[in-house]
């Protein structure tokens, strides 16, 4: 699989999503700073993850975590950022700028020719440009969580770089495991300037294409969702079957594949 996102746009997407969150939380009362937003993780707890993932990705001490599994990741989170959220909110904000830039620099000076390199992930085997484009994905959806948490709506505009970093650990994370099947599938967001994506199972090749001639195999599923709410159910905020059943995900095709794809599909 080749990054369907270029070392350019992830740049373009770390600044502008740093940008918009720091734009959000400056805007926040004190009050709200401590409204919980996530089980456990209150409006502080989400600044200081993004934080904290920022220093360990620009001091290398993450790879050990990314490179193995989501649940070590997870268990190291909640270790960092406890001992973090508690800051002063003028603290917090200022490390969010700080780490921001030297994460930004860091992607910025990377060769390109190094997002391009085939490595383990907890996404599975793939370019080594999931790393920096993880980032923003990341980013995006706690940016959800907080506006959700404080009753705001979803986010719809610039989803492309989250939505695409779905699909493609879909490709890497999601596609070996269904390699037993036969057919292919096709997922089409709505709400977001990102060619289909399609995936052939027996092979696990798969690709964003633009001309309708992606790895097409009978039998074949597309599914339609429009992208925001596909991406927060995608990280387990929500389920796609509520999706369906609201009437805003669909499926055409084989709902069999369909259902084995989604059922496997958590990016986190």
């Amino acid at each position: 699989m080749e990054l369907a996102i270029t070392k350019a746009e992830i740049v373009r997407g770390t600044r502008a999503e740093r940008g918009r969150t720091l734009g959000l939380l400056r805007s926040l009362e004190s009050v709200q700073w401590d409204v919980e937003v996530l089980p456990r993780w209150r409006v502080r707890e989400v600044a200081a993850h993004l934080i904290t993932t920022d220093r360990a990705s620009v001091t290398g001490s993450i790879l050990p975590k990314v490179l193995t599994s989501s649940d070590k990741l997870e268990r190291w989170n909640d270790r960092v950022v406890g001992s973090y959220a508690d800051r002063p909110v003028p603290e917090l904000l200022l490390a969010l700028d700080q780490w921001g830039r030297r994460l930004l620099r860091v992607v910025k000076t990377a060769p390109a020719g190094a997002f391009r390199l085939r490595v383990p992930t907890m996404w599975g085997t793939g370019p080594a440009g999931m790393f920096p484009w993880s980032r923003p994905f990341d980013e995006w959806v706690h940016r959800q969580d907080v506006r959700l948490g404080l009753g705001m709506s979803l986010e719809r505009a610039d989803v492309a770089i989250p939505a695409g970093f779905v699909l493609a650990a879909a490709g890497t994370s999601v596609l070996p495991g269904m390699n037993a099947r036969t057919g292919s599938i096709t997922v089409d967001l709505t709400e977001v300037p990102l060619h289909p994506w399609t995936a052939d199972l027996a092979s696990g090749r798969s690709r964003f294409d633009s001309s309708g001639n992606g790895p097409v195999v009978e039998p074949h599923t597309t599914i339609t969702a429009p992208a925001p709410r596909f991406v927060m159910a995608a990280t387990g905020r929500g389920t796609f079957s509520e999706l369906e059943s609201d009437g805003v995900l669909t499926v055409e095709g084989d709902h069999g594949i369909a259902d084995a794809f989604l059922g496997r599909l958590r990016v986190v």
